[in-house]
């Protein structure tokens, strides 16, 4: 059985865990595991600051959302945070339509959103 290909990259951005998606379309489970398997190595970090950017994907199953949760409930436990960018308008209905959007910070760009972990949070 050949042997799955990257699913992610990560890079270091000011502190900053980088993520980037390194396929159009996540919708093999192989794929998914992998995706979830990246994102979730990265809380076992305690405080750890993760952006997963979705530049260039333009189809995912609806499994990836529930990783996407698991992932977010798992930083959220070690004290980090994620944060996602760079999504496809078609992909963002389905952030809407389920109420993921107010569940996870969503920024138009990747540098956007690394940024926003400099920013000062409002009183």
């Amino acid at each position: 059985m050949p042997e799955e290909p990257e699913v992610v990259q990560v890079t270091d951005r000011n502190g900053v865990k980088l993520v980037r998606i390194l396929t159009s379309a996540i919708l093999r489970e192989g794929e998914v595991e992998a995706l979830g398997q990246g994102l979730l190595s990265l809380a076992e970090v305690p405080g750890q600051r993760v952006v997963l950017s979705f530049l260039g994907v333009q189809h995912l199953t609806s499994l990836v959302l529930g990783k996407l949760i698991h992932v977010h409930k798992r930083l959220a436990e070690s004290g980090g945070e994620l944060r996602l960018a760079d999504i496809d308008p078609h992909i963002f209905e389905v952030f809407a339509i389920t109420h993921l959007d107010r569940l996870f910070r969503i920024f138009e760009r990747e540098d956007e959103a690394i940024a926003s972990f400099a920013a000062k949070p409002e009183a």
